[in-house]
């Protein structure tokens, strides 16, 4: 791919305080990726993988201090204000970078009690300390200057995109399909192939999704849903699955790349994009509805947050399974379709999303 040189290059350090696999480790990838492909010097440090318990971010602490401790940038930018990346910020601001935290969720409001509190007192104080504080959502500003108390001039809109070296609508590679996606695609005779993609954990709705399906299934008994993604809720889903009687028709890859995301969007009849009504979901700017819609393959989501402005581009439901499942076998049945503009398609260049952050970062 083009490089875009800028007229000054910057040493870059990017690092995602959660596991890879996550929405928000992938978010740090594609920055990542995308400042180098504008020309500057950056180094991706890639996160530990996801394991139970919150292990990997207990251990990301001093891996990623001892992975960049003999290493020196002018920039340190990190995804989530967790502890995880604190100490490697740290010791780059000493030596004299310029520090950017990216906010790229509410994590907090994910859980309610002490596990809540404990949340918000970890990243609490770093947001506030950055240099600058991006954020995608519009929506996401708002608790930077509220819950946060980040200053509003230090604040940089960075917008989700979409990695179009992998997503696309080039011609599916089937040697890029997990097992069970290929199995699905090879059956004769074939049957309506609904995929969600997810890092199954916490901030994942699946299981309205599932309650959804089964009633999909009821209308269109040979419909088969792909389950495009693993994590540490993985078992808890199949249980889901096994407790409403509809395990054989739902089908987990479990842990797979980003190329084999992409390769299962490609033989999607429809692709299921399920978020509650609930705050923390209308803070959210959709990665995997980005991916599907650039890949070019119809889509169904719940009107909830951002999603309610690409009504010209996607199929709407009310956030219930009942209205979703109903969505779901209309769609089916008419073979209705929608598809994003060029223009729309051009805002989700990573290339164009980290521009004001590049002018920003220049400029000082």
């Amino acid at each position: 791919m083009k490089k875009t040189t800028p007229t000054q290059t910057l040493s870059i350090l990017v690092l995602s305080a959660k596991g890879w696999g996550t929405g928000s480790a992938l978010r740090a990838f594609y920055i990542a990726e995308a400042l180098k492909q504008r020309g500057h010097r950056v180094q991706f440090v890639k996160p530990l993988p996801t394991l139970p318990g919150w292990i990997d971010m207990a251990l990301s602490c001093p891996y990623y201090f001892w992975k960049t401790v003999f290493t020196r940038h002018q920039v340190v930018l990190a995804v989530k204000p967790y502890p995880t990346v604190i100490p490697a910020m740290l010791w780059q601001k000493m030596l004299g970078a310029k520090t950017v935290i990216d906010v790229d969720d509410l994590d907090f409001a994910y859980s309610d009690g002490l596990f809540r509190t404990i949340h918000e007192w970890l990243q609490m104080p770093w947001p506030r300390r950055a240099d600058w504080v991006t954020y995608h959502n519009p929506k996401l500003k708002e608790s930077l200057l509220d819950f946060f108390k980040v200053d509003p001039r230090k604040t940089i809109q960075l917008p989700q995109g979409v990695n179009e070296t992998i997503f696309n609508k080039k011609p599916l590679n089937p040697e890029n399909l997990p097992a069970k996606a290929a199995a699905l695609y090879k059956a004769k005779p074939r049957k309506p192939i609904l995929v969600f993609t997810a890092h199954l954990n916490v901030a994942c709705d699946l299981e309205p999704a599932l309650y959804a399906f089964k009633e999909v299934l009821h209308q269109i008994p040979q419909a088969q849903l792909l389950i495009a993604g693993g994590g540490p809720d993985e078992n808890h889903f199949k249980k889901i699955t096994r407790d409403l009687g509809i395990e054989p028709s739902v089908h987990f890859t479990g842990l797979i790349t980003i190329s084999q995301v992409a390769a299962c969007l490609k033989i999607s009849d429809l692709t299921l994009v399920y978020y509650s009504d609930t705050p923390v979901n209308h803070h959210r700017a959709s990665m995997k509805l980005r991916e599907a819609l650039v890949c070019g393959r119809p889509v169904i989501a719940t009107r909830v947050g951002e999603i309610v402005h690409l009504n010209n581009s996607v199929v709407l439901s009310e956030a219930n399974p009942a209205d979703f499942s109903k969505a779901i076998v209309k769609t089916l049945k008419s073979k209705r379709t929608v598809s994003p503009s060029t223009a729309l398609l051009k805002k989700w260049d990573w290339k164009d999303c980290v521009k004001q952050l590049e002018k920003e970062l220049l400029e000082k």
